[in-house]
C-alpha cells in the first residue's frame, strides 16, 4: 500500500503549501560537486542523550519526569542493563501530547528508580563524534520521522514512507522475532506489522510490501547504489530493510545490490562505492544493551576509509540514529501527519564541503536525506514527506575550500559497563533490586582481574575469571541491602591489568522500613475508556519505630485510597487500594505515591494499564444455537460503543468461514454514540465451529476480536 499524505509546513501568518509525490525540485548551483552519498544508520539514541551538552545546540542537560520533577541527566553506561522500551506507544508516552515528560513512565526508562531514560553521554564517552560535530556539521533538529520503532523508521530511510506500518513484527502472542530472522519477506508467515491508514484505521499485515523506494528511482535514472547490510543468518539482519519490499527482497537487485556490510571499507578503500550508498551495521549498532563505544570505533574505521580512499574527496555522509530508543529529548516533534515526527535522533553532517563547525538548525527528518539525494540526481519525490522536507543543503557550502579529511582512531573501551547504578528503595535489612553489571575484554591480550570490590551494604557475586579472555565478558551481580533507612552510597571497584584500573562506578539506593507486598501492579484487562478496575497491595512497618502512611495518590489515569489511618507499630500494615480509570487509549502508566514519616518517603511504586479501548464491544463472545448444515440462522447483534472523545473510523469488519457479519459501523461512530454488528451462521459441516468477527478501526488496539462458536447439524 502507499499512502498519499499530504504534508505542510506552517509559520505564523503563512498559508499552507502541500507539495505531492513526483516533484522534482533542483538543487542548489555547484551542489554535484558530490559524487558519493553514504546513508549510515545507527540504533536507538535521543539527540539530547548523545549532543544535549554540545556547546551551541538546542540541547539540555536536565530533564523533567511525569511527575513535573526536575532531574539531572546521570551518566550514560556504555552497555545498558537493559534495553528500554521505543515502540509507537512508548514514544507516545514518553512525548505526552508535546510535554516532553513521560520518559520515566516508558517500560524500563525508570527501574528501581534508577532514571536510565534520563541518562545522557559526554564527550569524553563518545569523543569521536563530537569530534566530526566539531570539524564537520551536526543538526540539532533531526526528528525521526515516525513516533515509534526500528523498522518503519528504516523503510523512511529508504522510501520516504513506511507505508503505513508503525510498530516491528510480532507473533501473534506479542513476541519479537530473532536478531538473525528478517523483518520483512524472510519473516515466518505468522509475524504481522500493525498497519495505519491515514484515517487513523490500524490492521494486522504480513510485513512484505510492493511500493517504490529511491532504489528504484535511482536505477531508473543509471545512478548506482548498493545497500550495505548484515546478511541472512547474521545478528541483526532484520535491519536490512530491503527485505521488507518485495520486488527488491525476490528481484535481482537483491543479489546485485544488496551487499555484506563488511564489503563497504574494501570498497571505500579501493574506489568502488556507488553513487548512494546505505551502511547499516550489525552489533555494532550502539542498539542497548550493545557498547556504544565499539559502535563508535565501527563508524570511524568505516568513515575513514571512506575519507582516506578515493571517493572521500567527493562525498556526503549523513550519520543517524534510527529512533529515540527510549531516552529522554526535550523537544516537542512537529506533528506533521498521523504518523510524525517522533523525537530527535542524532544528526552528523560529515564531507569535505561541509560548512565546518557548523550547527545547523532547520527542521529535518530522514526523508530529508532522500530530498537530498533526489535534488542530486534530479529524481521524483517519492512522498509528500520528501517533497516537503528540507533538504541538507544549509549544512553545506559547496564552493569553499575542501575541508581537509579527519583522519581519527579509535578509543579503547570501557572495561566496567558503567558508571553509576541506582538500586532505589529496599527494605532494611533485605537484599532487593538485583543489577548485573558487565566487565568487557575489548582489547587483544587476557586482562588480569586481581580483585572485585564493593562497599558495605552492595553485596556482589560474580561469574569472574581470574584471567579475562580478549573478547569475553564477565557478570557483576550487586544487590541493595540497606543498612539503615534513607540514601545510602557506596562503589564498586574492579582492580586489573587494564591500563584504565582500577575501574570504579558509584552506587546509591534508599533504604526504608516499609515493605511493599508488590513492587509494581499491572491492570492487563482490557479497560475502556470512562470504566474502572482496582487492585490493592499492602505495607508493613519492618521496623521498631512506628511509621505513619500520611497520604496516597496516584498520577495520570490512576488514582489511590488508603486505610492507613493509625501508626502502624512494628509488624502491623495496612492496605493501599490503586484505581486505573482511562481517560485515553493505548498503554497508560503512572505512579502510586506513598507519603509517610519513613526516611524512604515519597515511594513511588509503578503502574501500568496494558490496554485502555474506545471500543466497547457488547460481548466478548456469540454463540449460536445448533443449526441445520447449508442453512442460516437468525441473526445475533453485537453492539460496538464509541467511548472516545473524537469520531472512531472503521474498516474492514469480517468474519470466518462458517459465519457472515454485517455492519452498520462504515460511516464512522461520533464520540457516545453506537454501531451494530449482525452475525449470522451458515454451517457448512456437521459438528462444533469456531470462528471470530474482526474489526479493523481506528482504536490504536485494533484490530478487536469476537469469539464465535456454533455447532453444524
Amino acid at each position: 500500500m502507499v499512502l498519499g499524505i499530504g504534508v505542510f509546513t506552517l509559520t505564523p501568518g503563512s498559508v499552507p503549501v502541500v507539495k505531492t509525490a513526483g516533484t522534482i525540485t533542483p538543487g542548489p548551483a555547484g551542489m554535484n560537486v558530490i559524487k558519493h552519498v553514504v546513508f549510515i544508520i545507527k540504533e536507538n539514541r535521543s539527540f539530547d542523550h548523545y549532543f544535549g551538552a554540545f556547546p551551541g545546540v538546542d540541547g539540555a542537560t536536565t530533564g523533567v519526569t511525569s511527575t513535573g520533577q526536575v532531574v539531572p541527566m546521570t551518566p550514560a553506561p556504555d552497555q545498558l542493563m537493559t534495553d528500554i522500551d521505543h515502540n509507537w506507544f512508548s514514544a507516545l508516552i514518553g512525548m505526552n501530547n508535546g510535554q516532553m515528560n513521560g520518559f520515566d513512565l516508558i517500560d524500563g526508562g525508570n527501574t528501581n528508580g534508577n532514571l536510565l531514560a534520563y541518562t545522557q553521554m559526554t564527550e569524553a564517552e563518545i569523543p569521536n563524534y563530537w569530534a566530526y560535530a566539531k570539524a564537520y556539521g551536526l543538526g540539532d533538529h533531526m526528528y525521526s520521522s515516525l513516533r515509534g520503532p526500528s523498522m518503519p523508521n528504516h523503510l523512511y530511510t529508504i522510501a520516504a514512507t513506511s507505508g503505513g506500518v508503525i510498530n516491528d513484527p510480532v507473533l501473534p502472542n506479542g513476541g519479537g522475532g530473532s536478531s538473525t530472522g528478517g523483518w520483512g519477506c524472510d519473516q515466518d508467515p505468522s509475524f504481522s506489522v500493525p498497519v495505519m491508514n491515514d484515517e487513523g484505521e490500524i490492521s494486522r499485515e504480513f510485513p512484505c510490501f510492493d511500493y517504490q523506494t529511491l532504489a528504484d528511482t535511482l536505477a531508473a535514472a543509471g545512478v548506482s547504489w548498493k545497500y550495505y547490510a548484515p546478511s541472512a543468518g547474521e545478528p541483526d539482519y532484520h535491519f536490512s530493510t530491503y527485505n521488507a519490499i518485495n520486488h527488491i527482497r525476490n528481484g535481482p537487485a537483491w543479489q546485485e545490490n544488496v551487499v555484506p556490510y563488511g564489503q563497504f571499507v574494501t570498497d571505500a578503500q579501493n574506489g568502488k562505492l556507488p553513487a548512494v550508498s546505505w551502511l547499516v551495521p550489525g552489533v555494532e549498532n550502539e542498539h542497548p544493551p550493545q557498547s556504544t563505544c565499539v559502535g563508535e570505533n565501527w563508524t570511524v574505521k568505516n568513515i575513514n576509509a571512506l575519507l582516506s580512499g578515493p571517493d572521500g574527496a567527493s562525498s556526503a555522509v549523513f550519520l543517524v540514529w534510527d529512533d529515540f530508543g527510549g531516552f529522554y529529548d526535550h523537544k516537542a516533534p512537529p506533528a506533521v501527519d498521523i504518523y510524525g515526527f517522533g523525537p530527535r535522533v542524532p544528526f552528523l553532517i560529515i564531507s569535505p564541503y561541509a560548512k565546518p563547525g557548523r550547527v545547523t538548525h532547520p527542521r529535518y527528518e530522514f526523508s530529508s536525506v532522500l530530498k537530498f539525494i533526489e535534488e542530486l540526481y534530479g529524481l521524483p519525490a517519492l512522498s509528500s514527506r520528501d517533497a516537503n522536507a528540507n533538504d541538507i543543503t544549509d549544512a553545506f557550502n559547496f564552493k569553499q575550500s575542501p575541508v581537509p579529511p579527519l583522519i581519527l582512531q579509535p578509543h579503547p573501551c570501557p572495561v566496567l559497563s558503567t558508571p553509576h547504578v541506582a538500586f532505589g528503595t529496599v527494605p532494611v535489612g533485605t537484599t532487593a533490586n538485583k543489577t548485573i553489571v558487565k566487565v568487557s575484554n575489548f582489547g587483544t591480550k587476557p586482562i588480569k582481574i586481581t580483585n572485585i570490590a564493593t562497599t558495605a551494604q552492595f553485596p556482589q557475586t560474580n561469574s569472574c575469571p581470574a584471567s579475562l579472555a580478549a573478547g569475553a565478558v564477565c557478570n557483576v551481580t550487586i544487590g541493595f541491602n540497606p543498612s539503615g533507612t534513607g540514601v545510602r552510597n557506596g562503589t564498586i571497584t574492579i582492580t586489573d591489568s587494564d591500563p584504565t584500573s582500577p575501574q570504579v562506578a558509584t552506587l546509591v539506593g534508599t533504604g526504608t522500613n516499609l515493605q511493599l507486598q508488590h513492587n509494581s501492579l499491572t491492570f492487563n484487562a482490557a479497560q475502556v475508556l470512562g470504566s474502572s478496575a482496582s487492585q490493592s497491595t499492602s505495607v508493613t512497618n519492618t521496623g521498631t519505630d512506628p511509621q505513619t502512611i500520611t497520604g496516597v495518590s496516584g498520577t495520570g489515569d490512576f488514582s489511590a485510597t488508603t486505610n492507613c489511618s493509625k501508626a502502624l507499630i512494628k509488624g502491623a500494615k495496612c492496605s493501599i487500594t490503586a484505581t486505573f480509570t482511562p481517560t485515553e487509549t493505548g498503554i497508560r502508566h503512572g505512579y502510586l505515591i506513598i507519603n509517610s514519616t519513613d526516611a524512604s518517603s515519597p515511594w513511588m511504586v509503578p503502574l501500568e494499564g496494558k490496554i485502555a479501548t474506545a471500543v466497547g464491544l457488547s460481548a466478548p463472545s456469540v454463540t449460536f444455537t445448533p443449526q441445520a448444515i447449508h442453512t442460516t440462522s437468525g441473526q445475533q447483534t453485537i453492539v460496538v460503543t464509541n467511548y472516545g472523545s473524537s469520531l472512531l473510523h472503521f474498516g474492514p469488519i469480517t468474519a470466518s468461514a462458517g459465519f457472515s457479519a454485517t455492519n452498520t459501523c462504515k460511516a464512522g461512530v461520533k464520540a457516545g454514540s453506537t454501531c451494530f454488528i449482525d452475525v449470522t451462521f451458515t454451517p457448512t459441516t456437521t459438528g462444533p465451529v469456531t470462528g471470530t468477527v474482526t474489526v479493523v478501526d481506528s482504536d490504536l488496539f485494533s484490530p478487536q476480536t469476537v469469539t464465535l462458536s456454533g455447532t453444524g447439524m
